[in-house]
């Protein structure tokens, strides 16, 4: 235990026990309104209890370049302290830019985590990848998979995170009891985007709650809300605290009926603390630093406005210094006539006093760390999901299906009967390079285009240990076979006999495995982009990297045999994917014993030999298996990248040096400060 003496108003702050977090051990009686959600606070049916769980940190600083001089940086976080303890709802005050949300993510480990200070969970140095299972983060933004309904949403959460340790009805039991908890049982049965916006609230919490998490940091949960929706929100949470768990929020100006929820409230003023307490205890703390909060004022609205200097700028070092910048735990009234009388919110959750409650020392199980779900289980459980999203789409269904359907009677009507005539082979050339540009852009254009929105549910589900990256990358992968081999099929089916090509199983076999690797690659190439770029960026590089791939794909062509191409340009051209695809489609077409051509009315018919084409185009070396095997390596490559990259960016880890140095120089020397790739 620590006691801050020196200070007036400053309280002793009782840490938790070590390394192996600490619980409550005494019973923790709870007020509620509703009766019928007393059972469900303490602990969910079927599922474990963890121990209480207490965050510590002191001297967090944390910068960030600023925007007006490359070279400099701007403190974001100055030296803050602060304690935040279970059984209590703690939200995070302050104005615009104070560093409410980058204290929430220091604290969640959410985000850049390159700062300086220290965080102790039950006094002990916090592990993150054990901090990570145990704690849920809850964006301000409600990002949810708007094409299932709330219990599919709710059992899909269920089977991720509880595996095979429940059965399905023991699931449902625990589905029911949570959806009755958070009043969302009536809407149980509706789409995801049809729902209310304090339902969306709601059944964001709800999704964490499967597992019954002992810690819950949120981001601004009323934003968006109206006053109803939000006091009933911050009356949940403050449900949630009651029975047990460590609830912290960060909420810009809360209305005097939801700040009278609140147990501790801890005020940010340009990266600094300037209170730390019961929000009951504001006005006495205002009246401390000399400061009057009218009667007819929210203590929360008069304490925001004294931050943003409304009422002079000297009064913020006094309060910084009434507080030692977070290190006093709980700032209380001075005694008087030597009692000291706690407020209501000085007391948690019925216990007798906040800072009397006996704790004794509890191991967490290490089977409560562990993944409940296998890896197979995950990489089922998400290929169905994804493959119901694309099924539900309808009209992105359709849609594909018509513009491949008419993309291909277009380039049969264009290229009729080329594959028979030898006066048109070069006609043909042309006809085997559409295939190539359209398995180019049809893969890898929407893959731009929806990949970067789906980054952030990700970022949601894989924070939250729903699963492992590998398994949802993996059933992101398989979910797209089957469409794109349907409509590969559809396509080359009707361009292939329209164009009159030989009507030989082996041949269109041979073209079809070129033409769908090529896709396939297109594909994984798109992935890759789209998995470090945003939107925008993504959208302007992808055409733009396909241009030189499309150049060297038929640079040499028709400069006949033996010409010299130098090492260099023969290089780069190895690195084109595209052009091992049309190496391939020409090999699929005229090798392996093609017949000759017809001749019509030609005299000097040039072409009719298939050899002779070849030779002519300068595809004489080719091989059908090499090109092939190259597509594959490439596929591989790119799959592998945009996973690698992919992780990259969600993986809480310190930067990649070399990345780091890069970005410095590009912040040094160029101003990239405010450049988001």
């Amino acid at each position: 235990m620590q006691c801050n003496h020196h200070l007036r108003g400053a309280t002793c702050s009782q840490s938790g026990s070590s390394l192996d977090y600490s619980s409550d051990i005494n019973a923790i009686s709870v007020e509620l309104a509703d009766a019928e959600d007393s059972q469900s606070v303490n602990g969910l049916k079927y599922l474990p209890l963890w121990p209480a769980v207490n965050i510590e940190f002191s001297g967090l600083t944390y910068e960030v370049p600023d925007q007006g001089n490359a070279q400099k940086t701007k403190q974001i976080l100055r030296d803050v302290n602060g304690e935040f303890r279970s059984h209590e709802l703690t939200a995070i005050m302050g104005p615009s830019g104070a560093g409410k949300t980058t204290l929430l993510n220091l604290l969640a480990g959410f985000g850049s985590v390159d700062s300086s200070g220290e965080i102790l969970v039950n006094s002990s140095p916090r592990n993150m990848r054990i901090f990570r299972k145990m704690s849920r983060y809850i964006m301000q933004t409600d990002i949810l998979d708007l094409q299932f309904t709330v219990r599919e949403l709710m059992l899909l959460a269920a089977n991720l995170k509880l595996g095979n340790e429940l059965k399905l009805a023991q699931k449902l039991e625990v589905i029911e009891e949570i959806l009755g908890m958070l009043r969302l049982t009536s809407a149980q049965n509706t789409k995801a985007e049809k729902i209310s916006g304090g339902e969306r609230k709601r059944l964001s919490i709800a999704l964490e709650l499967v597992n019954n998490p002992p810690i819950i940091f949120l981001d601004e949960p009323t934003t968006g809300l109206d006053d109803l929706s939000s006091s009933q929100c911050i009356s949940l949470l403050k449900m949630l605290a009651n029975g047990g768990r460590t609830v912290i929020c960060s909420i810009h100006t809360p209305s005097a009926k939801i700040f009278e929820m609140i147990d501790k409230v801890y005020v940010l003023a340009e990266g600094q603390c300037i209170y730390q307490g019961s929000g009951a205890n504001i006005v006495p703390y205002m009246n401390h630093i000399g400061l009057s909060c009218p009667l007819t004022y929210n203590p929360a609205d008069f304490i925001i406005e004294v931050a943003c200097n409304e009422y002079g700028n000297n009064y913020h070092e006094r309060m910084v210094m009434a507080v030692n910048n977070g290190r006093v735990g709980r700032w209380v009234p001075s005694v008087v006539n030597g009692k000291e009388t706690p407020t209501k919110s000085d007391t948690t959750s019925g216990a007798s006093s906040y800072y009397d409650m006996v704790q004794f020392e509890e191991e967490i199980s290490p089977k409560l760390l562990i993944s409940k779900s296998t890896w197979w289980m995950q990489y089922k459980l998400l290929l169905t999901r994804m493959m119901l999203q694309m099924w539900r789409d309808k009209s992105h269904i359709k849609l594909k299906f018509y513009m491949n359907i008419i993309l291909a009677l277009l380039v049969g009507g264009l290229y009729e009967g080329v594959g028979r005539q030898a006066s048109k082979a070069l006609f043909n050339f042309g006809f085997m390079f559409t295939i190539v540009i359209a398995y180019l852009y049809l893969p890898m254009m929407p893959v731009l285009l929806q990949f970067p929105t789906e980054i952030k549910l990700l970022k949601r589900e894989y924070f939250n240990q729903w699963y492992r990256l590998s398994s949802y990358y993996a059933a992101m992968i398989s979910a797209k076979l089957p469409l794109m081999f349907v409509l590969a099929a559809i396509y080359l089916s009707i361009v292939y006999l329209m164009s009159s090509q030989p009507l030989e199983w082996f041949r269109f076999a041979m073209l079809f495995s070129i033409a769908f690797l090529t896709a396939l690659t297109s594909d994984s190439f798109g992935l890759m982009i789209s998995s470090r770029l945003s939107l925008v960026n993504g959208m302007f590089m992808g055409p733009v990297i396909a241009v030189p791939l499309i150049l060297l794909s038929i640079y040499g062509m028709g400069y006949g045999k033996d010409t010299y191409i130098s090492p260099i340009m023969r290089f780069l051209m190895s690195l084109s994917f595209l052009r091992h695809g049309l190496e391939g489609l020409v090999a699929a077409l005229y090798d392996y014993g093609r017949g000759d051509t017809i001749c019509d009315t030609e005299i000097f018919c040039m072409f009719k030999k298939s050899q002779f084409l070849m030779v002519f185009l300068g595809f004489d070396n080719i091989s059908y298996l090499w090109s092939l095997s190259c597509l594959f390596g490439f596929y591989i490559a790119f799959t592998v990248a945009a996973y690698l990259l992919l992780r990259h960016r969600l993986k809480q880890s310190v930067a990649n040096p070399i990345i780091t140095y890069v970005t410095q120089i590009l912040t040094k020397y160029f101003n990239f400060t405010s450049y988001k790739y």
